[in-house]
């Protein structure tokens, strides 16, 4: 229960992220920044609560000029088949201020982030 309690604790405290990717001008390729709006994090899958295990997922995705989450997909886990489902979930979910490059808005592709599945003692 305590672990549990200081999990949702540590969601609570969640700002903006900001992320990197990349936009192509001119056929050249730019590395930008996108900032969140909103990103809630993952529910801890049960399975891995019960048991005590940790991890990580690397998941890579594309930002609409609307500041939309775009195809995300699973790059890198530590822990096949228990945290993948959790984290793609969560990034579906997320929104984006839209990266203007001289005043319109673009696409931003590339852009990857680290979900870390920690137990709290």
């Amino acid at each position: 229960m305590k672990r549990i309690l200081s999990l949702l604790i540590l969601c609570s405290l969640l700002e903006a992220k900001v992320e990197e990717g990349s936009i192509t001008v001119n056929g050249e390729m730019l590395e930008v920044k996108v900032s969140t709006t909103y990103s809630p994090q993952p529910s801890y899958p049960r399975s891995a609560l019960r048991q005590g295990i940790e991890g990580y997922v690397v998941v890579e995705f594309d930002v609409s000029p609307n500041g939309e989450v775009l195809d995300p997909f699973v790059v890198e886990t530590d822990q096949p088949g228990l945290f993948e489902r959790a984290a793609l979930r969560s990034v579906r979910r997320w929104a984006f201020e839209p990266y203007v490059h001289e005043g319109v808005p673009v696409t931003v592709s590339d852009v990857t982030t680290t979900f870390r599945f920690v137990l709290s003692d």
